[in-house]
């Protein structure tokens, strides 16, 4: 399953609109609503972690069934070299990622 399914699914097992989400996540309605709209923008990483917190659910559960043939080469190799790091410098990466894509 890809991110905007997740989200949708999660969405709809607690019976939230688009709006109702955005609102317990505190997000800008425009914001979810060019997640699924023709510009299906993906949500950034602290999007996903207000999502989370909205939904109560850990961001590991979120990723849990993320469809893993979908990532790119890119986002593979990211994992790949993520997965090698201390725990540390997992959390640094994490923080210099969020830091990029502002």
């Amino acid at each position: 399953m890809d991110i905007h399914g997740k989200i949708t699914q999660l969405r709809k097992e607690r019976g939230w609109s688009l709006s109702k989400l955005a609102k317990e996540a505190g997000i800008p309605q425009t914001t979810v609503y060019n997640w699924f709209n023709e510009k299906h923008f993906t949500p950034s990483r602290d999007k996903i972690e207000d999502l989370c917190a909205a939904f109560g659910i850990s961001v590991a559960v979120f990723y849990s069934d993320v469809d893993l043939d979908r990532l790119t080469e890119e986002e593979l190799k990211l994992l790949e070299v993520f997965r090698t790091l201390p725990n540390k410098k997992q959390a640094i990466a994490i923080e210099l990622l969020k830091t990029l894509a502002e």
